[in-house]
């Protein structure tokens, strides 16, 4: 009976231990087998296929050949939290200010969000970047961070310098973010229509919806839905200025989608489509960072991709886009600390890991040791996917993107793409310091 016991009591000691020892043994595997070997063909191709992004002055970009100043839309798709990226973002856009005339900042933000960020570019007064950044750093998101802000500001120096035909405005396509961002563009919009049109039945009912210190989603959407077939036809009145009509109808039809039955990506496509046949940008040239996700452009297992909308067979932006997927190593991120252990949290809004690199040890692409063998340390460097001869149109090498959080691994529906069908460029950062949270006010 002794010996019975004296077993199963080492038989219960052990149990655990021996399960966390297989644990690691098995974590140990698939973190070898997610980001994968070293390629001889591959890294003899990215060397002959990269450039070291420099931002000192007015950086140059060689890579890029002429196929890729044709497109309309160029999408720079990064994990939120590394700092270095949002300074590629802002050489990008100086670059393509200057090589093709861009002036539209294709944003992650919504229409309301982009009219304050606008009103910020055109007369400098920082609370209407306020405005916008508060609603993020309260909810503690990290597009609230000091480097965002930062960055707004070197546009509108930027803008300082280059004639007004030539300056950068923000171009907001996202779902409605922010319901009392909403509630105050509203306002400020039915206040400057001339007293006939506020007097409408429509605008009054609205006026009362909007004018609640208690903002309730729901009411505002039920209006919005009742509101927009009179409106629009209401609307077409001479009295409206086709601004303020624009305004108020994109508005209401951005509230009617808050519903839940159309999805974040597809209403970003829809006012794209919306927004560029209002502002008359058909050929317009447009870029801007977003998160990465929403710039693959081929069919994943869960959702859809921003981009992959842009591909559609009726879509007018269909061929006319390009992918810059970014990767980090050896950086940190900044992470929302809800949800998280306290230990791990500390009590703070935000911490630093490394922990979403992509060589591991949650995140992984299988071939970025490639990519570090071939790059310095502390640098930003952009590689050419699909050049003649790349191994990358036969492979796929850089493509898997495989994530140890629920929900957070990007799978492709059908066979595995080519990294050369998914970003036709990528960007190695390594050594990022880790975004700066923006204070709440």
């Amino acid at each position: 009976m002794k010996k019975i016991l004296k077993r199963t009591a080492l038989f219960i000691l052990l149990t655990p231990i021996v399960l966390l020892v297989l644990g690691f043994i098995a974590y140990g595997i698939y973190a070898l087998l997610a980001v994968g070997g070293e390629s001889t063909p591959h890294q003899a191709y990215l060397q002959k296929h990269k450039q070291e992004v420099r931002l000192t002055g007015q950086p140059a970009f060689h890579i890029f050949d002429s196929a890729f100043y044709q497109k309309q839309i160029f999408f720079l798709g990064e994990a939120h939290g590394c700092a270095m990226p949002q300074d590629l973002d802002f050489a990008l856009l100086q670059h393509l200010n200057q090589r093709v005339g861009l002036t539209h900042y294709l944003a992650e933000v919504d229409y309301s969000q982009a009219w304050f960020l606008n009103e910020y570019l055109r007369i400098g007064e920082e609370r209407h970047l306020q405005t916008v950044f508060q609603f993020w750093a309260r909810n503690n998101a990290q597009w609230g961070n000091q480097n965002f802000f930062d960055k707004l500001k070197k546009i509108r120096a930027l803008n300082q310098t280059l004639p007004a035909a030539q300056q950068i405005s923000i171009l907001g396509v996202d779902k409605i973010q922010d319901l009392q961002v909403t509630q105050r563009f509203l306002q400020q919009t039915l206040a400057q229509l001339p007293a006939v049109v506020q007097q409408d039945s429509a605008f009054v009912a609205l006026r009362q919806v909007i004018s609640q210190d208690s903002l309730d989603r729901d009411s505002l959407v039920a209006i919005a839905q009742r509101l927009l077939p009179t409106f629009m036809q209401e609307a077409a009145s001479p009295t409206l200025s086709s601004a303020a009509q624009f305004n108020l109808q994109h508005t209401l039809e951005n509230l009617a989608y808050l519903d839940g039955k159309t999805r974040r990506d597809s209403v970003m496509y829809l006012n794209l489509n919306t927004v560029v046949k209002a502002q008359k940008l058909e050929g317009a040239k447009l870029y801007g960072m977003w998160g990465l996700f929403h710039t693959i452009p081929v069919e994943v297992q869960r959702g859809v991709p921003f981009a992959y909308y842009l591909q559609g067979p009726n879509s007018p932006f269909k061929g006319k886009t390009v992918s810059i997927g970014v990767y980090t190593i050896d950086s940190e991120n900044m992470m929302p600390a809800a949800g998280m252990p306290a230990f791990l949290s500390k009590g703070e809004r935000f911490i630093n890991t490394g922990m979403a690199n992509n060589d591991g040890p949650m995140v992984f692409v299988h071939g970025i040791k490639d990519l570090r063998a071939v790059t310095r340390e502390n640098s930003m460097t952009l590689f050419k996917t699909d050049a003649s001869g790349s191994p990358y149109r036969t492979s796929s090498r850089l493509a898997t993107i495989k994530v140890l959080f629920p929900n957070q691994s990007i799978d492709f529906k059908g066979d595995q793409p080519h990294v050369s069908d998914v970003f036709q460029y990528v960007c190695l950062v390594r050594n990022s310091k880790a975004l700066t949270p923006l204070p709440v006010l």
